[in-house]
């Protein structure tokens, strides 16, 4: 079993030396959503940029295996959606998801059978042969989603197994629905033995769909640990310096966050 180990993470901007991650510690293992929290500048984006390697130099600690150097290799074990995804140009739909199979050499058969899993699993098959550029922003997010998902569909073509999917922020411009079936499907893809790490503002989806959660604050861990741990009445108001009462979901069992 993997485990995704950051230990003591300290990193700095690299133009201005500022401080964007200041002592960061925590674990994921197989299968588990570990999610982000927090209020904006807290360092969210800036630790999933440090596990994708965007950093050359930290202190500390970020452990997931043997990781190779190579960026093809690499790209076989990890996959990363940014805040925006920038494409201008006319793909179809199903040519934006086959980009995800470019670091792999499992020939257009396989590829095609991923690409055709993957759109399914996003609800996307309706829109296989659209314009990527006429799109909603909804549509292009799952698009995007699906694309990192068949970077990493299969286990076998990592080297060593070990999957990491780094997702910053990925319900954005999505409605009610789709928020939910999107989150389904990547509890789905984490029970295949991927480790996530997401950001997310909405900490009702943190709550009912992350088996971690990390907060952070200033650049420092408020707080980390199992979703009731942390999505609680105490640390949510001390996280965004506002009142809030957490509540049980009816079915679930899981915290639910009303402001005051």
């Amino acid at each position: 079993m993997a485990n995704l180990t950051i230990q003591n993470l300290r990193v700095w901007a690299p133009a201005s030396q500022h401080l964007l991650l200041d002592g960061i510690s925590c674990v994921a293992r197989d299968g588990e959503i570990l999610a982000v929290v927090g209020p904006n500048g807290a360092g969210k984006s800036s630790l999933l940029h440090a596990l994708a390697g965007d950093f050359e130099s930290y202190q500390g600690t970020i452990d997931f295996g043997v990781i190779p150097h190579d960026l093809q290799r690499r790209a076989r074990h990890m996959a990363v959606l940014p805040q925006f995804s920038l494409l201008s140009f006319p793909y179809r739909v199903d040519e934006v998801v086959r980009l995800g199979r470019i670091p792999h050499r499992s020939g257009q058969r396989i590829d095609q059978q991923i690409i055709d899993e993957v759109l399914h699993a996003m609800d996307i098959a309706y829109l296989a042969q659209r314009l990527y550029t006429e799109l909603s922003g909804g549509e292009k997010q799952r698009v995007q989603l699906a694309r990192v998902l068949a970077q990493i569909w299969r286990a076998e073509d990592a080297d060593c197994g070990q999957r990491l999917l780094l997702l910053d922020e990925p319900t954005t411009a999505l409605d009610l629905g789709h928020q939910h079936q999107l989150m389904q499907a990547i509890r789905k893809f984490a029970a295949s033995g991927v480790i996530v790490v997401m950001v997310l503002h909405d900490l009702n989806l943190a709550a009912r769909y992350a088996d971690k959660v990390l907060a952070l604050q200033c650049s420092q861990t408020l707080a980390f640990g199992s979703v009731s741990q942390v999505i609680c009445s105490d640390v949510i108001q001390a996280l965004y310096a506002t009142g809030v009462a957490v509540l049980h979901h009816p079915d679930y069992s899981t915290p639910i966050v009303l402001g005051q």
